[in-house]
């Protein structure tokens, strides 16, 4: 695959779900050119607009859905614990089809909202988009990014560049990643409802359902909304913030150009996701050495050994660069915090939490170049 074209690495085949939303989001930023730079006020707004109507929609659902259980037992029936599995069968249909009808709503105005709020928050994060069919490569690249960000898709597990995302997880564990997806909305919906009846027991009947699960739902909603509003506002300064990285790099050597195109493959796999704004900057550091190679091994414990070996401004440059990589893949925890602990360890020099969750601050808020 060309290192000219990342999109087509990161998505070679898109489905029909993701087609729809990429024309969907590139619709509205032909229609809302993007801003100069990025508006920290306005971003904040539009966040919590965005996680308000999430919010409000599962407050609506968990109501709707409550009520309508609470209604089945306390007025359909005067008997229902006396009443047979069999008995409570036409009950639960007719419920059932409540909770599903209302559910289906549900989804689809949260689908609507996600794709419409990362399109917005990409506009304020001041993504250059052009207004003509013809995309550039790494444009297009963040429009596939936020299209598979707003429908929740799971990681995408082709090969990016010769690396294997999901290099660390293997077996069991991929098969459960994959089931656990298909099944989050129903599944999470389950263990809430089952963790009402835990705590509260049969309080549950006696009309506590419907207060609560409106306000859970809500949550939840929020939560999710939160989340994806994050990733897209990261992916669309990928970019600008890439072609800043490289500008940092222009007078480095090729070795370390090399180490930090190791350090970023590793990532990848470390985090079993290849974002797209590390697939971009992966491929911009490809397209930099002189073999211009159009895949990477990524030899860790080697790449390792290199770190250690450099001194001066070469080290810095890439405890600069991998940082700023790990920053524009996610927050600074888990994985990311483990990587970095162990670059920074390797290199014998001291990983000052405090700076990078500054940076991190900076990046979501705006003010980062």
């Amino acid at each position: 695959m060309s290192l000219t074209r990342p999109d087509k690495e990161y998505a070679p085949a898109p489905g029909l779900a993701q087609r729809w939303a990429s024309r969907y989001v590139q619709g509205y930023l032909r229609r809302h050119p993007a801003l100069n730079s990025p508006d920290p006020q306005a971003l904040k707004r539009a966040r919590r607009w965005i996680i308000a109507w999430a919010a409000l929609a599962g407050l609506i659902s968990g109501t709707l859905i409550g009520s309508a259980e609470w209604w089945m037992r306390e007025f359909a029936t005067s008997h229902w614990e006396a009443m047979s599995l069999r008995e409570q069968l036409p009950y639960w249909s007719g419920y059932l089809a409540v909770a599903g009808l209302v559910t289906a709503l549900e989804i689809g105005f949260l689908y609507w909202n996600a794709l419409r709020g990362v399109a917005r928050i990409t506009r304020l994060a001041g993504l250059r988009y052009g207004q003509t069919e013809a995309l550039e490569p790494d444009i297009q690249l963040t429009v596939h990014g936020i299209s598979r960000s707003a429908l929740e898709y799971p990681s995408p597990g082709s090969l990016i560049y010769g690396v294997d995302p999901h290099a660390y997880l293997h077996g069991w564990k991929l098969t459960l990643r994959a089931l656990l997806y298909r099944l989050k909305i129903s599944l999470s919906s389950f263990l809430l409802r089952l963790l009402l009846r835990r705590l509260l027991g049969r309080l549950t009947l006696r009309g506590f359902l419907p207060i609560l699960t409106g306000p859970l739902y809500a949550v939840w909603n929020a939560w999710i909304a939160a989340r994806i509003i994050q990733e897209a506002y990261l992916q669309a300064r990928g970019p600008a913030l890439v072609k800043h990285l490289m500008e940092t790099l222009t007078d480095s050597d090729e070795h370390t150009r090399r180490l930090v195109a190791q350090g970023v493959g590793e990532l990848i796999m470390r985090n079993q996701h290849p974002h797209p704004n590390l697939v971009l900057l992966l491929a911009r550091l490809l397209n930099s050495l002189p073999d211009k190679p159009l895949a990477i091994d990524v030899d860790w414990p080697t790449a390792l050994q290199g770190y250690a070996q450099l001194t001066g401004e070469s080290r810095k440059t890439l405890l600069n660069t991998l940082t700023q990589a790990a920053l524009l893949s996610g927050t600074y925890r888990g994985s990311r915090k483990r990587f970095l602990t162990e670059v920074y360890a390797t290199c014998q020099t001291p990983l000052r939490s405090d700076e990078v969750k500054a940076q991190q601050q900076r990046l979501l808020s705006g003010q980062m170049p």
